[in-house]
């Protein structure tokens, strides 16, 4: 089999592919021959060893896989061998190869979603699917014509959130983006309007009559999460859902939280996933199906091979994408 190996912090450069011996069935787990792997902004700074803690290197990068079954270990049921599937990979990574062990929790039988999705469409959405359908859903539990906000709305969670907050039932759904040449994709993706992320307090508060939102979805972190507050309306929540700027934490006072009458609430599906397995395979189900219904449509710039993996992520550095990368094996 054929993996992307990092052996030390680097950036995207630190790429290396290798050939490893064939996956064997392992208790409990699905081995798939891997088709296609999703690229997203975690597997940069995963390359630059911000997370070096919880994933020591050396390590194969990569969270979403689809493909089709190999072979199943002991005690796995209700699969069958050559079925199309799309996985999770949260908890050991592993996804930038040809074949993977994953686990039947997190995994998606496509061929009964009620409608088609391909192999490519499925690996680049599953993870950032499933986080918006759940950010939204359950931990901001948005009602019926709420006005929400989006971070980095056109990138690979937020071109999502966008569109399944429309779906889900909000009333406006805004964005903030990093160019003027982005703010044209927001009808494409189910925004009413996209700000440039230089001017969105004042853009956000004359959209809503400065009324301001319900609430606003950060991946970005940093400075975005203070100036988030000026734009929530009393009981608004701030939902923080990544940190792809990299910038140091932000410090809050839980006496301003008091006195502000807003909310705040944080959402990292990795984690949500190792305690709660079966509901995250379930949203990931549904939140696929909506994908194949085309209730929602997956905006993917590139695919490209697993051995140019470190040209894919130099592309997502540099923070010029729309959508997300894809890697075919």
């Amino acid at each position: 089999m054929k993996a992307i190996i990092i052996d030390q912090p680097g950036g995207p450069e630190s790429l290396k592919l290798h050939e490893k011996p064939d996956l064997q069935p392992v208790p409990g787990m699905l081995t798939i021959d891997v088709a296609y792997a999703g690229v997203g902004y975690f597997e940069v700074l995963l390359s630059r060893g911000d997370f070096i803690s919880a994933f020591p290197m050396p390590l194969t990068p990569g969270l979403e896989v689809s493909g089709y079954v190999r072979a199943m270990g002991e005690g796995v049921e209700g699969f069958y061998v050559g079925q199309p599937v799309a996985s999770m990979t949260l908890h050991d990574l592993n996804g930038f190869a040809s074949m993977a062990n994953v686990r039947p929790d997190l995994t998606v039988p496509l061929d009964q979603l009620g409608a088609d999705l391909d192999l490519a469409t499925a690996a680049a959405s599953i993870v950032n699917l499933t986080t918006a359908y759940l950010a939204i859903k359950d931990v901001n539990r948005m009602r019926t014509g709420d006005n929400v906000l989006v971070h980095a709305a056109v990138g690979g969670l937020g071109s999502y959130l966008g569109q399944m907050a429309k779906r889900l039932g909000a009333g406006k759904v805004f964005g903030t983006v990093g160019s003027a040449e982005k703010v044209k994709l927001a009808a494409s993706l189910g925004y009413d309007e996209l700000f440039l992320r230089t001017d969105f307090i004042e853009q956000t508060l004359r959209a809503t009559g400065k009324k301001g939102v319900h609430a606003v979805f950060d991946p970005v972190g940093g400075n975005m999460r203070k100036q988030s507050l000026e734009v929530l309306r009393p009981l608004g929540q701030l939902v923080v859902v990544g940190n792809a700027s990299g910038e140091e934490d932000v410090m809050h006072s839980f006496n301003q939280i008091w006195f502000s009458n807003n909310q705040y609430a944080g959402f990292t599906l990795g984690g949500y996933s190792d305690s709660n397995p079966v509901e995250t395979g379930i949203a990931a189900r549904e939140a696929l199906s909506m994908l194949a219904r085309k209730e929602i449509h997956a905006e993917i710039q590139g695919v490209y091979p697993l051995e140019n993996a470190a040209e894919a992520l130099t592309l997502l550095e540099k923070r010029n994408t729309v959508g997300k990368l894809v890697l075919k094996m």
